[in-house]
């Protein structure tokens, strides 16, 4: 497994949260205060078809007839 723990302030009640980074399959992070209960992590999430267009036509770019296929 990769990654690093590390304690950080709480930006709710300014305890130390337990964090967790990682870098593989891809980044991601995560937090959890224990005494508050804030927490945080990355989602995992794909795009529809619709969404993906629509960002691109805001960046300039030519709209997509398909996604690409994801491999992992």
């Amino acid at each position: 497994m990769s990654g690093t723990s590390y304690a950080s302030a709480c930006p709710k009640c300014g305890a130390d949260m337990v964090c967790h980074y990682d870098w593989k399959p891809h980044e991601s992070v995560k937090g959890q205060c224990l005494e508050c209960g804030f927490s945080y992590c990355t989602r995992e999430a794909q795009m529809s078809l619709k969404q993906v267009n629509r960002l691109r036509t805001e960046r300039g770019l030519p709209p997509l007839k398909t996604l690409r296929q994801q491999t992992n």
